[in-house]
């Protein structure tokens, strides 16, 4: 266990939802030693929510694309004495190298070997194993220690209360719903079609007695605004209306969450809550939830994963998703818990 003298461990955290929550079992083994050696961590304003109310010890400096390099000055003057970069970029090492900090640590990618002075070789393909593996890997080269890769996190009262608020306002108090997320930050690669959403929402409104309700960003509003208009009353629209700490709370009370790959999908699954991911250019192999309550589909067309934000070709990946199997996933996910605890696989 490092000395109480020794200076603070700087972790760059991912810059998406999904990859901070992959990245949930390295924050928290950082965490742990906040009171040995000090801890800091940097990352996007946007994902501070999720953060700060669960270590409220441990400082939290802000990062934006558009300031890429504005908290150097404070992480100068708090003087970490390493940096575990979770990220790849080669301005996540500039700025740890132009802070001064001694020991930077992290993935040999976009040139950036010569500002590391610890190059953490991969074991595997880049994009080959699981996205919460890789992040454990960087951890261990560090000295953390991380004795699972599987991410969980629980609600916090106030993220449920949030969430009761919100529903309770478009009347849903107290009943059973799910969650559909057809929006996807990264592109419309990552983004099933609308009217399959809105195929399983009628599914699981006239056979499981379930409303859907829509959850994105801002950026998600024309994918929630098809879905709303071709399923019709067995939906509720609250894309752009759930901040971060709203989210929480109404993935963690859904009976089911269907869901691009996406932040939401990821964050769903570390709640526990029953969960069925759609993948269309990424690799389920690289950036899929594993656990007993979690299925992926994929399609494994020829060309994918590519991972490209767009497809010149027409996007044959998701189109080869029909919606069957997706009803399936998640018929089979709500028989597993609805039945009892000794009973489920």
């Amino acid at each position: 266990m490092p000395s109480s003298g020794q200076r603070p461990l700087l972790l760059r955290l991912p810059n998406w939802l999904g990859d901070l929550v992959q990245a949930l079992p390295v924050v928290e083994s950082a965490a742990a030693e906040a009171s040995s050696r000090g801890v800091l961590f940097l990352g996007p304003s946007s994902l501070a929510p999720l953060l700060t109310p669960r270590f409220p010890s441990i400082t939290y400096l802000h990062w934006s694309r558009a300031r890429r390099f504005a908290s150097l000055g404070e992480i100068r003057r708090l003087k970490p004495g390493a940096a575990l970069l979770l990220t790849d970029s080669l301005s996540s090492a500039l700025l740890a190298a132009l802070a001064g900090i001694p020991e930077r640590i992290g993935y040999d990618a976009e040139l950036r070997g010569g500002l590391l002075t610890r190059r953490v070789k991969r074991s595997f393909p880049a994009r080959s194993a699981p996205r919460a593996e890789e992040y454990a890997v960087l951890a261990r080269a560090a000295g953390l220690r991380v004795d699972g890769a599987v991410p969980r996190i629980a609600a916090l009262p106030w993220e449920r209360e949030a969430a009761e608020s919100l529903l309770r306002r478009v009347g849903i108090e107290g009943e059973p719903y799910a969650v559909l997320a057809p929006g996807a930050s990264y592109g419309p690669a990552k983004r099933w079609d609308p009217a399959r959403f809105a195929e399983v929402a009628a599914y699981l409104d006239a056979r499981h007695s379930l409303a859907s309700v829509l959850v994105g960003t801002r950026e998600d509003v024309g994918p929630a605004q098809a879905v709303e208009w071709i399923a019709g009353e067995c939906v509720v629209n609250l894309v752009g209306a759930t901040d971060l700490k709203a989210l929480v709370g109404v993935l963690a009370s859904a009976e089911i969450v269907i869901s691009n790959d996406s932040g939401a999908m990821h964050l769903a699954a570390a709640l526990g809550t029953p969960t069925v991911g759609l993948f269309g250019s990424t690799s389920p192999v690289w950036t899929s939830a594993t656990a007993p309550w979690v299925r992926s589909l994929y399609a494994a067309y020829p060309c994918s994963p590519c991972f490209r934000r767009s497809c010149p070709i027409g996007y044959g990946c998701l189109k080869a998703l029909e919606p069957v199997p997706a009803i399936r996933a998640a018929a089979e996910l709500l028989e597993r818990s609805a039945a009892p605890v000794h009973e489920r696989d």
